[in-house]
């Protein structure tokens, strides 16, 4: 994907979130007890306005330059970290929003809000990984009788959700990935080349970008 001022926008994401330390790099250990060379933690950005601020602008920008306004009718937002983006988004847009929720037992109905058959909406998530999340997250948005053509998150983690949402005709429009920021913040000094290292190795090598 290559749209005017995409690059300078990912350098200011990539210090952005440094700064507020919503993006760490190290030995962690996530919650589905894998490990990882880094740790996105982005619940407490808004936390920090002017970073908030930088990355929602720029999350913006890939909804209008990337997705394209003409492509969808409305916006769907995966609780909790995609309705950090979805809400603001809709409110700038003035388009219709919806959330979807987790499967519940005795509550077949995922979408909150009201679906127009026929509609397009465009799914948004704060980071995909597998893609599981946001491939389920499609088909309950699609069960409501919307079409469903393209989703967009702010950062790709490089662990096949792109490859997981074209199985379900499904367009990905990450505003960055993983190595893109590493590379940005090396660039500035920001991490070391060991750090750098790390992330490629865990991503199997430059190859696993698009």
């Amino acid at each position: 994907m290559s749209w005017k001022k995409r690059k300078s926008l990912v350098e200011s994401v990539a210090a952005a979130l440094v700064k507020a330390g919503a993006l760490q790099f190290g030995t962690y250990t996530l919650p589905n007890g894998r490990e990882s060379s880094y740790l996105i933690s982005l619940e407490e950005l808004p936390s920090f306005p002017g970073a908030y601020r930088v990355v929602f602008d720029a999350f913006l920008e890939l909804v209008k330059m990337g997705v394209g306004l003409k492509n969808f009718d409305a916006l769907a937002g995966i609780p909790v970290g995609g309705l950090m983006w979805s809400s603001p988004i809709a409110l700038t847009l003035r388009v219709p929003m919806v959330s979807v929720r987790k499967e519940e037992k005795g509550r077949p109905r995922r979408v909150e809000g009201a679906v127009k058959p026929g509609w397009r909406v465009l799914v948004i998530d704060d980071l995909i990984a597998s893609g599981e999340t946001m491939s389920s997250s499609c088909g309950a948005v699609r069960q409501e009788g919307a079409e469903v053509r393209d989703a967009a998150v702010l950062i790709d983690r490089l662990e096949g959700g792109r490859e997981r949402l074209a199985r379900d005709q499904v367009s990905l429009h990450p505003l960055t990935d993983i190595l893109e920021l590493g590379d940005a913040l090396f660039a500035e000094n920001t991490i070391a080349k060991e750090d750098l290292n790390a992330i490629v190795k865990q991503v199997g090598g430059r190859a696993s970008r698009p």
